[in-house]
Formats: C-alpha cells, structure tokens, sequence
C-alpha cells in the first residue's frame, strides 16, 4: 500500500470518458492523452463543480466503433496507442466497441456498480463483448470478485484513482460546525434522512453543495466534514475531505470495501454505523476539537505520501507495462473471492438476487435477509458486502463453508426456528427453495422473496423490478404559474402505466384543483402507491405537509424515493382502516399499480399486511402537530374507501376536500350516504359503473337557499 516513488509511465493513452467534465473531469493517466467524451457531456452539465474542460473530442453518443472514429477523426492525428481505457457503468451515455482492434492493452475503468439499472449485470456484459485486458474500480472492491466469476482474470481495485485533487493550506482554527458538500434527494436517501437527524439533534451543520474549491475550503475550515456513501462504495468525497485537511467523519463500509485496511478508522477518519452513534459523535467531537484535528492532520499528511491519486495512476501503468500490482490492491484480497469463483456456473442466479437487495439496502436503513439451509453458500457470501443487511441463515445451513474469516463469520447469524423471538413478521427478504418449508409459512408474512429450484434457479421473485428504476423528468406548472421541474422514480416496465396516470392526474385533474379552497396546510394520501398524486398535491399547494400510506412493498419502494422528491412528505409503510388489523392484500407482479386489498385477476401474490385504525392514528398525528384538522384527504384504498371514512366519520365535517376512488356501485353509494351529511358530490369521473373518482367538497363551500333552485346554486369562498 506505501508510495513506491517510482516515477510513473507515460504510455500513449486513448480514455473515453462519459462524465460531463464540469462534475468529474477526467484524470491525467500520461501527458500523452487523448481524452473522448460524448456531445452531450462534453460541454458540460451545468454543474460547475470543476472549469476544467479543455481539449476533449467530441465522440458520439451512445454504442459506437471506438477504433472507426479515431481513424476518421480529424483531431486526433496520431492514430497509434499503448493503452485504451473506457470507464463504463449503466448510466452512461456512451459504450464504445470495437477496442481490441487498436492491438493495444485495453482497461474497463468500472463505473458505479452499486447503483442504478442491474449495474453489475450491465458491466459484465459489456467487458464479455469488448474482453478487456485488465479490470479497474475505484470505488467498490467488493464488486470485483463478480468479474473474476465470470472469467475475468486481471482484476484490481485502485481507490479513487480518478480524484480530481484539490488541495488546501492546513487550517488550525476552525468553525465548531459540521460541514456536508453534495447531493441529497431520492439519489441519495440515506444522506438525506441523516441530514435531517443531525438538524433534529439542534447541532450546527452547513449542508450545500459547491466547486471542488469552496468544498475544500469548507472542509479545512470546519472541525468535522460529514460524509455518507451512496450504497456501501468508497467514494470520491473521503479523500476530497482529506485532501484539504477536513475531518472525516463518514459511513462504516463492509470488510469487502477494503475502507477498513485503507483509511484505517481512528487513526486517519472515524466511522459511524447508525443515526443514532452519528450524532454521539458528532457530538463528542465539537466537545473534543483537539482529538478531531490531531486525526485530520494525520491524514492530511499521509495523503500526499501514500494516497494522492497520481500514485494509483503509478500502480496502473507498472501493472499493465511490467506485471507488477502490490497484492493490496489484488482482487483476491476480499475473502469471499474464491467462493465467488468456485460458484461460478450460478453466476446470474446469484446476481437476480443480489442486485434488487443492493437496492433495497441502498434505501432502507436496515434490513434483515432469512435464507434457507439449502440454498447455495455463495448467495450468502455475496450479501455481506451489504454493511447495514442482517444476514440470517437456517439451522442446517453449512456456515462452515464460509471463508474462515472472523470479518465473514460474524455477518452471519444461524436462526433456529424453534427458539428464536424473530417471528413471521419480520423478514424483509427471504431467499428458499421452492420446497422449503420457510416458503410456504413464511411467504404471506414476507416484502420481498426469492425462491429457487432444485438447480438453484431463480424461479420467482416480487423483487426483479426493484433494480430497474427509471427517473423521469416531469416539467409541471404550478397554481401560481411557476414552472416546477420535478422527477419521479418508475419502474422501467411499468413506465407506460405510471405516465398513463400521471396524465390522468396532472393533465386532465382526475382530483380536480379547486382554486377557491385556500388555507390548505395538511394533506392526507391514503394509498398514495409511488407517489403521483403526492407530488401533485404538492404541485398545487407548495408548502402543505402530505403523509402518505402505502402497505405494498414495492410501491412503497418507489414512494420512500419519490417523497424526496417531493418534499415535505413522511412516508407510513402501513395502510389505515377502521380498526388496527392485518390483512391480506394481492400485490400483482405486472404492475404495483394495480395491486389491491381484494382478490382480482391482477393479484398473483398475495400477502399479508398491517392496516392502522385511521382515527386514532390521524387524531394523535393532529395532537401532536398542532393542527386542527386536515385540510384534503385523498382515498384510494383499492375498496377500502368506506371503512376508513366510517372510521373518520367524527372529523370529516372539517375536512375541506375529499378525493376518492369507488370499487363497486354499492361502495359509490354507500360513500355519498356517508358523505352526504357533510360533503357535497362537486365533481365525479366515471370510468364505468363499478370504478371511478369522485370530489367531495365540504358544505361549508356552498351557500344553498331554498328559494333558488339547484342549478343556480353559488359556490363562495369562505376563509379558512
């Protein structure tokens, strides 16, 4: 791992680099280098996080001839290289081929594995087609030995060898705050829950995003520099942070990230694990500035010797010119690598589960997985390089497989049915057989399952979709005119569906937006599904706090995504009924659209979830806000519509306006008998005789004298 001090080769380098440059420009590796970057990156993406911009070639976008373009480029004049490297992932807007005909080395620079569309899937498939020589990450070891499985053989993990460095003179007075550089959002879900504890605890932070120059400043002026992964990689900000002299506080990554052996916590960092143990040190360290700057300047110092990027870039060009790579950077340095090799031929069972619970841990804080005893022992392996998973197997499960390693030993824990205070209710994933007996006890109790055959085939699982997200940009207008550009998380096959109700919402008002109602402050959604009548409630009223209610897990995925979006939202991963009950709801695997809380020809999968008395969760959410009443209350519970208004027959005289979907003519009817003492039918869409969306506006709305008939009845505003 210690500097060599060798003086790095300067091969002629051809990099295809698909990130805009203004966010993360492209590194140096030799002052011979041709550097090609997509149209649409190449200008930028309006960021300014770096100005460095210059002397990029304009390549095409999307999958094009790598070596065709060179040869016709009128820019690069020298067609000839030692060195092709293409840094890749499935966000990018460009995949060139045709590398290997250079009849040089060629490097896939592996992009972000942790997150987006089946990021590992993408990339091994690429590197199968372009057979790269050598394989490099910078962010996640732990991914590497996915590539060694499916016959990759040159395989090295060079922390941030692409850092764009920008260092600060040493600063030893400084702002007793926390200081946090870079995006929150539905991108960054943990980052964004713990901001917000940190605000919770009454403690000083600066969060804003910034240029690599004022983040360095930032960093060396504050006493701690706050810092969260996106999902369990190392990323760029730990030696940003170090670079100019701020203290890192960051995020504890799995033993498999190879963070641990590299930045050594508490010696040059510190780590936390929890909300909770974030803001206790937090905490300890504005009592204790001394301990937290002796920890920085160690780290400070050690950058420059032994970490400073251009020494990664060293260890890349004396591997790939003379065979020599220091074994801490070596693959084979995580210990699940030879298990991962060994089950090879189980290589696309192992990722269909491994990727959906990747990004199930990317947006949950902590899970637990249950997996069968007879499941291969490589599907555990695989998951403990998941830091917040919890990972238990059943009596009978051969742990003694597993490497002999204290770091892997003690991620796994052995469930015995029998004994244990763990019941049915709380497993979030459960991998199985199909003949085993967990799947069919467990199955009813269960958010996301994975069930294999006899061959260790995947032949089920509610959780596929989970791994193929797309965010939409919406451009939306609001009440008062403003534009609003706001982006909402689908899932990739369902798409049509959820842009076919977002019209239905926002463009043709299926909750019609009645301007005369003012002073709405609190919105109620109950089955608020992904969050498309949230986010256009929030359209509408801007500043109005929404609660949303969503007991399907796979909606309620896209939902916890979509509220951070949205803004202002809190998020109960529960459905509200007339008495606290638990019930089986049919989640159809087509779509989450389309599951419900009764049998119908889409719900394949049923399950049971909670449902939660309305009126006395609502009435102590009240009490405790402050509030008087809720201002909208939006039901589409799939039928249930009538038991929770039944439920909230006592505070729906000062409800404003109720929004509904009706599952039947008899739940039509008996809604507006319900209703009808205190709300009038205002406007209704329907669809057909047993489905449609009705408005309810309060009475207090409309001035009815009995000398005039209804027809000219006048609607009038009336203050809040």
């Amino acid at each position: 791992m210690e500097n060599s001090n060798k003086e790095t080769l300067q091969p002629r380098v051809l990099l295809s680099w698909p990130v805009a440059p203004d966010y993360i420009p492209p590194p140096q590796l030799s002052d011979r280098q041709v550097t090609v970057c997509p149209k649409k990156r190449v200008g930028g993406c309006g960021l300014g996080y770096v100005n460095r911009r210059e002397g990029l070639v304009e390549c095409p976008e999307g999958d094009y001839d790598l070596y065709d373009f060179v040869q016709q480029s009128e820019q690069i004049v020298d067609k000839e290289f030692d060195l092709v490297i293409v840094l890749a992932s499935s966000c990018d807007y460009s995949n060139p081929f045709n590398t290997k005909k250079f009849g040089c080395p060629t490097v896939l620079l592996a992009g972000d594995t942790h997150h987006r569309h089946f990021p590992i899937q993408h990339l091994l498939a690429y590197w199968g087609v372009e057979a790269f020589d050598y394989v490099v990450t910078a962010h996640n070891r732990q991914h590497l030995h996915w590539f060694a499985a499916a016959g990759a053989e040159n395989l090295a993990w060079l922390p941030l060898i692409f850092m764009h460095t920008v260092v600060h003179k040493w600063v030893e007075a400084r702002e007793s705050q926390v200081v946090f550089i870079g995006h929150q959002g539905s991108g960054h879900p943990r980052r964004s829950r713990l901001v917000e504890a940190i605000k919770r605890a009454h403690l000083p932070i600066l969060a804003k995003t910034a240029n690599r120059q004022e983040a360095a400043r930032l960093f060396a002026e504050s006493l701690i520099s706050f810092n969260c992964s996106l999902n369990g990689d190392l990323n760029l900000r730990n030696l940003e942070v170090i670079s100019a002299g701020g203290f890192l506080l960051t995020d504890k990554l799995s033993f498999a990230s190879g963070f641990d052996e590299y930045l050594s916590p508490g010696l040059y960092c510190d780590v936390y694990s929890s909300e909770l143990e974030l803001v206790e040190k937090i905490k300890f360290y504005l009592e204790n500035p001394g301990l937290a700057l002796e920890i920085a300047k160690r780290a400070y110092e050690k950058f420059l010797v032994d970490w400073h990027p251009k020494h990664r870039i060293a260890d890349l060009m004396n591997w790939v010119f003379k065979g020599e790579l220091p074994n801490f950077y070596a693959a084979k340095s995580d210990p699940r690598f030879f298990i991962s090799t060994a089950y090879r031929d189980l290589v696309n069972t192992r990722l269909a589960i491994y990727e959906p619970v990747q990004e199930l841990h990317r947006v949950e804080e902590q899970l637990k997985v249950l997996v069968s005893k007879d499941c291969p022992v490589a599907v555990v392996a695989d998951l403990l390089d998941l830091p917040r998973l919890e990972v238990y197997v059943e009596a009978g499960f051969p742990v003694s497989e597993l490497p002999k390693d204290e770091r892997v030993v003690s991620r796994v824990h052995v469930w015995e049915e029998e004994s244990s205070h763990l019941g049915t209710a709380t497993w979030d994933v459960l991998i199985a057989r199909s003949n085993s007996h967990l799947t069919s006890r467990l199955l009813p109790y269960l958010k996301f399952v994975f069930v294999l055959d006899e061959q260790n085939q995947l032949v089920f699982s509610n959780a596929t979709k989970l791994a193929n997200v797309e965010r939409v940009p919406l451009g939306v207008n609001r009440a008062d005119g403003s534009s609003w550009t706001l982006h909402l998380n689908f899932y990739r096959e369902e798409e049509d569906a959820a842009l076919f109700t977002t019209d239905e919402i926002f463009s043709k008002q299926s909750y019609p937006f009645l301007n005369f109602v003012d002073g709405v402050s609190i919105i109620v959604d109950v089955g608020a599904n992904i969050g498309i009548a949230s986010a256009y409630f929030r359209m509408l009223y801007p500043n109005a706090t929404i609660l949303c209610f969503e007991p399907d897990p796979v909606a309620l995925h896209l939902l916890k995504l979509n509220s951070l979006e949205i803004g202002g939202c809190t998020v109960y991963p529960f459905g509200l009924y007339s008495d606290d009950i638990t019930k089986t709801f049919y989640s159809s695997l087509v779509s989450s659209l389309c599951s419900s809380i009764h049998k119908n020809q889409h719900g394949d999968f049923p399950r049971v979830v909670q449902l939660v008395k309305a009126s006395s969760f609502l009435g102590s959410f009240l009490k405790s806000a402050g509030a008087y009443n809720i201002d909208i209350l939006k039901i589409d519970a799939e039928g249930s519509e009538t038991q929770v208004l039944k439920d909230l027959f006592e505070i729906l005289v000062d409800i404003k306006i109720i929004y509904l979907e009706f599952h039947s003519e008899e739940d039509r009817r008996l809604i507006d008998q319900i209703l009808c003492p205190t709300h009038v039918l205002y406007k209704g869409n329907i669809v057909h005789t047993h489905r449609g969306t009705l408005c309810y506006l309060s009475r207090r709305y409309i001035l009815h004298d009995v000398s005039i008939e209804p027809l000219r009845s006048k609607v009038l505003p009336v203050s809040s």
